[in-house]
């Protein structure tokens, strides 16, 4: 059975090709909304893959963009029906859209580079560091809603470790180890947390030191890659509202290039581990 995030990666390949052979084509959305018998909206939402395409609009936009019968069945291959259930499913009722989507892309993802500027990335979170996160933010959450973002966030995390394994690359500013979340006891246990971490293969971590603050950036994105070369980069943004996607080759790009500027300020793999060690050492 396919997954969540194939299922999205299919439905955003989809409406990037409907987009691209519209506008190739001449068409406007109004002729394309009423060759489907539709409103622009919807087309726009097909196209954003925000709305599922159904087999019918799909051959009616085929026709009216006077595509042969073999690109016609290649875009029939990337039709989806309603998505299946996977691991994350049980915890929709606290996820809104955009963190459903990223969550399932990034179960798909070969590639994961995150940059943090006062928190630790979710992936190498320890329960503790977690939990107090969940507790300490904008919006008050109950007490189940909490656990649920808690045991969503810890579930994620398995990428690092089971086949096929995820290629993490974690950036943060040295201020998101001097920001008490949960305690001393906490702070010191994600430190040595992080230093185990850092020593897996498929695992990078960095820290922008104090002194290369000018490198940092103020706000947290993270950008996925995948294996195959027809699923595109894709980048999201935080936000108080949650993660924003970023999508177009351009604003990939963008974030791709802003991470690397930010590496070139962060210190190296090694000296960040031992900056973690005496982190860790104060903390007692």
């Amino acid at each position: 059975m396919a997954t969540d995030s194939q299922h999205t990666l299919k439905r955003k390949r989809l409406g990037l090709e409907l987009r691209r052979l519209r506008e190739e084509r001449g068409v406007t959305r109004n002729a394309a909304a009423a060759a489907i018998r539709g409103d622009v909206s919807k087309i726009s939402r097909m196209e954003l893959a925000r709305a599922y395409v159904s087999r019918r609009d799909l051959l009616v936009l085929c026709r009216l963009y006077g595509l042969p019968q073999q690109q016609q069945a290649e875009l029939e291959q990337l039709l989806v029906d309603k998505r299946p259930r996977h691991w994350w499913r049980e915890y929709t009722d606290v996820m809104n859209a955009s963190l459903a989507d990223f969550v399932a892309l990034e179960d798909d993802a070969a590639v994961e580079r995150e940059y943090q500027p006062m928190t630790i990335p979710g992936l190498l979170q320890v329960l503790a560091y977690t939990t107090a996160v969940m507790e300490t933010g904008l919006r008050p959450l109950a007490a189940d809603q909490i656990g649920s973002l808690v045991a969503l966030r810890q579930g994620r995390g398995r990428r690092l470790f089971e086949d096929p394994v995820l290629e993490f690359h974690g950036i943060v500013s040295e201020a998101a180890l001097h920001v008490d979340t949960g305690g001393p006891a906490v702070m010191r246990e994600q430190m040595l947390y992080l230093v185990e971490m850092a020593k897996l293969p498929n695992v990078t971590f960095q820290v922008v030191p104090f002194q290369g603050a000018r490198r940092a950036s103020g706000t947290g994105f993270v950008t996925l890659g995948f294996t195959d070369p027809d699923d595109l980069d894709v980048a999201f943004i935080e936000s108080i509202g949650g993660m924003i996607p970023r999508d177009t080759k351009r604003e990939v790009r963008l974030y791709r290039r802003l991470f690397e500027w930010i590496s070139t300020g962060a210190l190296t793999p090694d000296d960040t581990v031992a900056l973690l060690l005496d982190r860790a050492e104060s903390l007692q």
